[in-house]
């Protein structure tokens, strides 16, 4: 046998000896009971199953779902009582609800809901545990090796955060011109629920040389970058930036900042700056909606998909926007693109310390809109516009050869250019909560107000904290959703609702998100005070639009 075809062979032998990393998440009191009565009757199953015992099916967390498979499992067995039988009442329901959405999201972002099983074992059926792990097994066996790019996690770079880093970012930010007049605590919102919290503390201890700590400072991910200190800043330090690249030097110690759902969403960007499948994002086009492969005007929809999935449960429908945006254009005669291939922005990885991550979104994103031709790109998101005009341009390191439009700039020119027009009759009064990397981070203060302003019956009526004092909705990259960040979303809330308009509109899908959930169940305050409905710019324009 020649020496190519021993090598052929033995590669072939190695393929069909694959043996799966399997992870089983067991519900102590019926799965992993059945787990041990299988082993005492020597019931037979595959070792390379790693059984995590957990006290309910229902705490097992989408987010431990998506971390295992980053982590490089190969498949994922949720196990719990039968339905009826929950030891917690309902935890096996609010299982089925977790995985069924991680289901579809795997199946959205292209890696395939096949690898991750549910099933319902109780203590006394061991051979039901057995043939549930050998048959999953045989099924993962057959998938073959998880698809996923397995990014090893590096270990802390003891040079991140040294002095010559940190005095650089001093620099870059004008942080050494902060004179401590203490004008950016006095207007934080952090610092108004929280009085151990200061803006220019940080900014002191950079500037006193402190940075062998000042990486792993708490505060850098307290702080939730609205930017309203620099706005008020008399030397105008870029306090948002400057906390941004302190966080990239602490994740790069080891830092994993605490997000809210676990961080399910950073995972989700993760998998899709690491992944090349085939994805399957354009579900919510429906038949009304006209869109194109190549044109003038590409729609970047962000992750309204994935958002519509992780938050069924609240039915917030997330992609009601991406129609809206599509029917808005269509009216105007405009064909958008709108790409199965796009992908997430990767704000949110941004903001909490992966430049890594995204790098790589950027050069993909920037590769499918400039292969569809577009000469202009339109953002319903807030953070994805933020993103695209000042990070991609400075990571880049050119100017990109395309128009960036949030979406209310754009309707703005179809209206002046007479192409959108409106119904007669409408009598609406509303309030403009204002997003922070709209306005204070992009210099968007005007076009959501003006839009509405061109709408004969629509009136606005302004709360007491606008453009530059307006309060951010707490929340940024799905950092920092504590108590404190809710006071500041209920105050929000409240001044909403002294304006005695009729609903709360937002030009950003997260604020939405974060300021839905605010008042969603219990609140802190009588419920009417706060009792005000919330709606994204884009549908409030789409229902206006002349039939």
């Amino acid at each position: 046998m020649q020496e190519g075809e021993v090598e052929a062979e033995q590669k072939t032998a190695a393929d069909t000896t694959f043996e799966p990393n399997i992870i089983a998440f067991c519900c102590n009191w019926c799965s992993y009971a059945g787990a041990d009565l299988a082993g005492v009757s020597r019931l037979q199953y595959p070792p390379n199953i790693r059984i995590v015992r957990v006290m309910c099916s229902g705490r097992v967390e989408p987010s431990f779902l998506l971390d295992a498979l980053e982590s490089g499992a190969d498949g994922i067995l949720v196990t719990g009582c039968h339905i009826g039988d929950c030891h917690y009442i309902s935890g096996n329901k609010k299982a089925e609800t977790k995985v069924k959405m991680v289901q579809n999201l795997l199946d959205m972002l292209g890696v395939g809901s096949d690898r991750l099983r549910l099933e319902w074992i109780s203590a006394s059926e061991a051979s039901k545990f057995a043939e549930v792990m050998n048959e999953f097994n045989d099924h993962i066996t057959q998938l073959g090796p998880n698809p996923l790019k397995f990014v090893e996690r590096e270990p802390p770079d003891e040079q991140a955060g040294s002095p010559e880093i940190i005095n650089g970012l001093i620099q870059d930010t004008r942080a050494f011109d902060c004179v401590e007049c203490g004008k950016c605590t006095s207007v934080c919102p952090v610092a108004m629920v929280d009085e151990k919290f200061a803006p220019r503390l940080i900014v002191v201890k950079a500037q006193e040389g402190a940075s062998s700590d000042l990486a792993k400072e708490k505060d850098i991910w307290t702080c939730n970058t609205c930017g309203i200190c620099s706005a008020m800043c008399p030397y105008k330090v870029d306090y948002p930036e400057f906390i941004r690249g302190l966080r990239v030097e602490s994740a790069m110690l080891g830092t994993v900042p605490s997000c809210s759902q676990g961080g399910l969403l950073q995972s989700t960007m993760r998998i899709m700056a690491n992944s090349d499948f085939e994805q399957k994002r354009l579900d919510w086009v429906d038949e009304d909606s006209k869109i194109a492969d190549t044109g003038d005007v590409f729609f970047f929809t962000g992750c309204l998909p994935q958002m519509e999935v992780i938050f069924q449960d609240r039915e917030l429908k997330m992609t009601d926007i991406a129609r809206s945006a599509v029917k808005i254009m269509n009216k105007a005669g405009v064909v958008p693109v709108v790409s199965n291939k796009e992908k997430c922005c990767g704000h949110d990885l941004n903001w909490t310390g992966d430049e890594e991550s995204v790098e790589k979104l950027m050069d993909h994103n920037l590769d499918v809109i400039r292969k569809s031709g577009a000469k202009t790109v339109v953002f319903t998101c807030a953070e994805c516009f933020r993103t695209f005009n000042i990070d991609y341009q400075a990571m880049a390191e050119e100017d990109l050869d395309f128009r960036m439009l949030h979406i209310s700039q754009y309707v703005n020119e179809l209206i002046d250019s007479g192409k959108l027009k409106f119904k007669d009759g409408l009598s609406r009064k509303i309030t403009y909560h204002e997003p922070c990397r709209l306005s204070r981070h992009c210099g968007v203060y005007d076009a959501p107000r003006d839009t509405f302003a061109k709408i004969s019956g629509i009136d606005i009526v302004e709360m007491e904290n606008i453009r530059d004092k307006s309060t951010c909705c707490g929340v940024s990259a799905w950092m920092n959703c504590d108590a404190n960040v809710k006071k500041s979303q209920i105050d929000r809330m409240m001044e909403a609702k002294r304006t005695d308009a009729e609903v709360v509109l937002t030009a950003c899908p997260k604020c939405y998100i974060h300021l839905d959930c605010s008042v969603r169940d219990e609140v802190p305050v009588e419920k009417e005070m706060v009792d005000i409905p919330l709606e994204d710019y884009t549908i409030a324009v789409a229902k206006a639009l002349e039939d």
